[in-house]
């Protein structure tokens, strides 16, 4: 048999605005009962009383007040910036993975240069400072499927101590989120996670992200 809490803790999950509603003391418990009800009988396959659910509401606030805050202020140690960016993406082929183990000998990287390779099923794709596109293009036989040009990368450094910590990136990513920004492309290591966006979104994602430096940081 299903138990209603189980249930229950899978609907408020799925709805991000009924978590913080709830885990911020603002949630109005007997109307939420009401708008689940029919979905807890659905999968429950037996009625349920308003009662039952505004207790096992009850019971998962304080469950979720116990664990990491879904959304939380991450220790950012660092902020960089690349511009301007370009995207270079190709076929997946054994001849083009062929032409890209030797890219790295025919054109030189700086440390000041952004470059990172990511193949995927059927694409590759190429994203670097717009200063070295030309060498890139010059080296592959075949033209890339897609190019993309005017992009930014924002890099945000953090110290190993956040691997174990539950929601860092979505927490990140909620920042970009709640002001509408599109995230053309993510790239990540260990210690940095890197947000590519478009050269008009730039100077305002840099600036959410320095408001959270200063804030996580007391300055």
């Amino acid at each position: 048999m299903i138990k209603i809490q189980s249930i229950v803790r899978d609907i408020v999950l799925a709805e991000i605005e009924a978590y913080f509603a709830l885990t911020n003391d603002y949630m109005n418990m007997s109307s939420y009962a009401y708008r689940i009800r029919p979905k807890v009988e659905e999968l429950t396959k037996k009625q349920v009383t308003i009662t039952s659910l505004v207790v096992s509401l009850s019971r998962l606030k304080k469950e979720f007040k116990k664990m990491k805050p879904l959304i939380h202020n991450v220790a950012i140690k660092n902020i960089t910036t690349k511009l301007p960016l370009s995207e270079l993406i190709y076929k997946n082929t054994n001849e083009f993975i062929k032409e890209l183990e030797s890219l790295h000998k025919n054109i030189s990287i700086s440390q000041e240069d952004f470059f990172t390779t990511t193949i995927s099923t059927t694409e590759i794709d190429i994203l670097c400072s717009t200063i070295l596109e030309d060498k890139i293009l010059k080296h592959f036989k075949n033209k890339p499927k897609t190019t993309n040009h005017n992009l930014a990368a924002i890099g945000i450094s953090f110290g190993s101590e956040v691997f174990d910590t539950p929601n860092v990136f979505f927490s990140l990513l909620s920042v970009t989120a709640r002001a509408s920004i599109n995230i053309e492309e993510l790239v990540s290591t260990p210690t940095e996670f890197i947000l590519i966006v478009a050269e008009k979104d730039f100077s305002k994602t840099v600036a959410l992200f320095s408001n959270l430096y200063r804030e996580v940081n007391k300055i």
